[in-house]
């Protein structure tokens, strides 16, 4: 049997790695970027400023940023033309995580910007992404990005029916505390 300080120090663990693990991959939402990846895939990831810099961000690389176009309540703070593409430059605190391709860096006034698309979108996106919005970069081995397919869907359903999943835990929970104390009285 095991010792509560072993039980501490295995969930300790299981966390730590749990974290690590966690923090290298991402769940691919929607088909954007079909065929390359599609909805419920996972991409392993590696992370702005800890593993790479995003100012070494090339086209073609396939990223993941904090865009602020698909939600509202963000602010346009100006529009410009860029190479015949109409792009807007946003300010606000709602993002929300887009995996698109690199398809243009562009230099404005000394700073560096990207311009990202999703491989199955028919334009590019409608803002103009900053360095500092870039948070992970898909890892590739000979040009094909590294995804496990499907797994990502444990993550989709838990998010959108978590209202089911959180009572059965708590009821599992429940259970082995009621469990234990049983066993501890018939001892």
């Amino acid at each position: 049997m095991k010792s509560k300080k072993n039980i501490i120090i295995e969930w300790i663990l299981f966390l730590v790695v749990f974290f690590i693990v966690w923090s290298h991959v991402n769940v691919v939402v929607s088909n954007s970027m079909y065929p390359v990846m599609k909805r419920g895939d996972l991409v392993v990831v590696e992370n702005a400023y800890w593993e790479f810099n995003p100012e070494d961000v090339e086209v073609g690389d396939i990223v993941v940023y904090k865009a602020h176009w698909p939600l509202s309540g963000n602010r346009i703070d100006y529009i410009l033309q860029i190479n015949n593409k109409t792009l807007a430059v946003y300010s606000g605190d709602k993002t929300k995580p887009v995996i698109h391709r690199v398809i243009e860096k562009v230099n404005i006034d000394g700073s560096y910007y990207i311009i990202t698309k999703g491989d199955n979108n028919p334009i590019y996106d409608p803002e103009l992404v900053s360095l500092e919005q870039i948070k992970q970069r898909v890892i590739t081995i000979n040009g094909n990005p590294l995804i496990i397919p499907y797994v990502g869907y444990i993550s989709i359903y838990l998010k959108k029916y978590i209202w089911v999943f959180l009572p059965l835990i708590i009821i599992w929970m429940i259970y082995d505390y009621i469990k234990d104390k049983i066993k501890n009285i018939k001892r």
